[in-house]
């Protein structure tokens, strides 16, 4: 059982940002684990990752790294203040060409 407390609203837009972000960077094919374990949200896709130098660029607004699908670059961002709001962890991990994955800690 976990317990978030937080707007359904902004949960939804957290959750949809990630979500959308995984299907659009995810390979023909590809698969999207979600795991939700003590309070701790995990969102991976088998995409096409993100080059290490880029990874702590990407909750800064207009930050695209891939043009090849659609966007502005303001749905991390929109994310990261969701979790700056209600004081929720976030961290991203990637391994180019192979997957990204999104951590949501709800414990802190």
């Amino acid at each position: 059982e976990t317990v978030i407390n937080i707007d359904k609203i902004k949960l939804s837009k957290l959750i949809d940002n990630i979500l959308s972000n995984a299907i659009k960077y995810n390979k023909k094919d590809g698969n999207i684990i979600i795991t939700l374990k003590n309070n701790i949200l995990f969102i991976k896709d088998t995409g096409i990752g993100i080059k290490e130098q880029n990874i702590s660029k990407l909750l800064n607004r207009y930050t695209r790294f891939e043009n090849s699908v659609g966007g502005f670059g303001i749905g991390l961002n929109i994310v990261k203040l969701i979790c700056d709001e209600y004081n929720i962890d976030i961290n991203i991990s990637s391994k180019y060409q192979e997957f990204t994955q999104v951590k949501l800690n709800f414990n802190k």
